[in-house]
């Protein structure tokens, strides 16, 4: 990241840190970022607990949960200053790990790991809170309220309805130029800011609909391509036709199925290899060149590995 960057993250980290250490400042945000806050306090005076002990997750459990509300779009760091705490909000939050990890945790048990290049949407009705982050960590969160979330995420992510959070695992470099773009801009005292916010965050939300799309459907697609290039398959040819770089679907490959893309196109070509050693009268010389073999050697020695036994032991066993 340049110094521009650099310097809007060193700010949040350094207003965070300003309002958590000064008490007029941090009573003033709870009364400001709670649609509940007048249930908050009254809870406070009703107990022994404090507000800045329970969201300093000094408390484990707290009489209200908070509900946190803006009507607003903006993005922010995740700061060392912030502690954990469940609450909901009124608005959706994206949030986007750009470097490290963030530890997710939601109110039925569960948990959820985002490493760097993963985002998670949160939608209003989730209960979640984010663990405290790292120095070394950049994790962005964007307050989307729901009239503008309607208007761009809204109109593009599919199957919305009754969902608590959608995850993204991979996020397109698309995207993350459209991510750090807005972080900029939100700085900015452009005009055009709200159209610029607009745009940005209908891009942000093409890209994440077109990853699940690619997610969900990687292994087909994988197959389809062994099966038509089977004698040359690459993952610079199978990520070129799929329009995005090699090191991108690499990690997507890895992510989706633990395996490597050479790994998945040897066990394609073994697995056609078993089918053909049934199916057909084809020589064990044939079948290595059928399925992308120059010597049979280097078959013998795959397929052994593989399966545990000879080619024509295979083939007489099954057949």
């Amino acid at each position: 990241m340049n110094d521009t960057f650099s310097t809007i993250l060193n700010k949040h980290e350094s207003d965070d840190k300003r309002q958590a250490d000064t008490e007029k400042l941090f009573l003033a945000a709870i009364k400001n970022e709670f649609a509940n806050s007048e249930e908050i306090f009254d809870a406070v005076e009703q107990s022994n607990l404090s507000v800045r002990d329970f969201l300093a997750g000094r408390v484990k459990e707290f009489p209200v949960l908070p509900i946190r509300q803006s009507d607003n779009f903006y993005i922010k760091k995740h700061t060392e200053s912030q502690m954990p705490y469940f609450h909901s909000h009124t608005f959706y939050e994206l949030i986007y790990v750009h470097r490290g990890k963030c530890v997710q945790r939601f109110n039925d048990g569960t948990e959820l790991l985002l490493t760097a290049g993963g985002c998670l949407l949160v939608f209003p009705s989730c209960v979640h809170k984010i663990e405290k982050c790292n120095s070394s960590d950049i994790i962005l969160k964007f307050v989307i309220p729901a009239n503008i979330f309607d208007s761009t995420g809204g109109r593009i992510i599919e199957n919305c309805v009754g969902r608590s959070k959608i995850l993204f695992e991979n996020v397109t470099e698309s995207a993350e130029f459209a991510i750090l773009k807005l972080l900029q801009e939100q700085s900015s005292k452009n005009k055009y800011n709200n159209l610029l916010i607009q745009s940005y965050l209908t891009i942000i939300f093409a890209e994440l609909a077109d990853t699940n799309k690619t997610d969900i459907a990687i292994e087909t697609k994988l197959d389809e391509y062994f099966g038509e290039n089977i004698k040359m398959a690459s993952l610079a040819d199978f990520a070129a036709k799929q329009n995005y770089n090699s090191d991108y679907i690499g990690r997507l490959i890895k992510n989706k199925t633990g395996k490597s893309f050479s790994e998945l196109f040897a066990a394609y070509r073994i697995a056609r290899a078993k089918q053909l050693l049934v199916e057909s009268n084809l020589t064990i010389e044939n079948i290595a060149y059928e399925i992308g073999y120059s010597n049979t050697s280097g078959f013998y020695k795959q397929f052994f590995s593989v399966v545990g036994i000879k080619p024509n032991e295979y083939r007489n066993l099954l057949k």
